[in-house]
Formats: C-alpha cells, sequence, structure tokens
C-alpha cells in the first residue's frame, strides 16, 4: 500500500499575518510620547535676560516648582493656561496655605524686553500672601 503524503496548502500559511512587530512598534511609540508629552509643558515663548554667574544649573529634582511666564506682551500664564493677577494671587494664597515643606518653589519668567514693573507686581503679590521661595529664571551668556 504506497502512502499519501499531503502538502500543507501554502495559501493558508499566507494568510495568517504576524502582528507581534506591529504591537511592538506601537507599545514604543506609546512610551516615546509618554516620556516626551512632560517636556513639551512650558509652551510660552519666553526671551529670558541673560545672567553670567549663577545661571545654568539644573534644579534640583526633589522640589516642585510652579512657572509664572510672562510674555512679551505682558500677559500671564502659570503652567500652561493663561491667567489674571488676581488668578495668581488666588494661587499664590492656596500655595501659601499648604505646609511650608510642600510649598512648590514659584519660578518667574519674564521676557528680557518686558517693562520690570510686571515682574515686580507678580513678586509684590507673592509676597503679600505670604510666599519666600521665589526665583528668577534667566539664560547663559
Amino acid at each position: 500500500m504506497a502512502r499519501s503524503f499531503s502538502r500543507p496548502n501554502r495559501l493558508h500559511v499566507i494568510s495568517e499575518l504576524n502582528v507581534t512587530p506591529m504591537l511592538d512598534l506601537c507599545f514604543v511609540l506609546l512610551i516615546i510620547f509618554m516620556i516626551a508629552t512632560p517636556v513639551l509643558e512650558q509652551t510660552t515663548a519666553v526671551n529670558l535676560p541673560r545672567a553670567e554667574k549663577g545661571a545654568g544649573k539644573s534644579p534640583d529634582t526633589k522640589v516642585q516648582y510652579r512657572f509664572v511666564s510672562i510674555a512679551r506682551d505682558g500677559t500671564y500664564t502659570m503652567g500652561n493656561l493663561a491667567v489674571t493677577l488676581a488668578q495668581l494671587e488666588v494661587e499664590f494664597a492656596r500655595i501659601a496655605n499648604l505646609p511650608e515643606a510642600d510649598q512648590p518653589v514659584v519660578r518667574i519668567r519674564a521676557d528680557s524686553t518686558l517693562t520690570y514693573q510686571k515682574v515686580i507686581d507678580v513678586m509684590s503679590t507673592a509676597k503679600a500672601k505670604g510666599l519666600t521661595k521665589v526665583g528668577l529664571d534667566t539664560e547663559i551668556r
């Protein structure tokens, strides 16, 4: 009795698509976007004033920061949100009510062509609410 060997159907083998590499690519892209999104948080374009000494030190990673940006046209932003000086005052009061160890450092990023009074307005508002951790951001010359 002769044995008959059947050949596998080639169409059946080709029709199965391996999606594992595609899923790997999707997961890698997801991780890249999750890492890159916090970096894009500061979206206000500000030409910082230049400083020769003390600039360029990287911020302490253990400390929390709140960034207040003042654009060339005098508009205020805190993080990504456009705010008024009155809204900054409310936010500064909220920060001041936190225990001192939990209070973030308020960093002011003002455009170099801006009038000095706008910066003083933000600093005096922070001081009036009792904040003591306020700094000015500059660029390295």
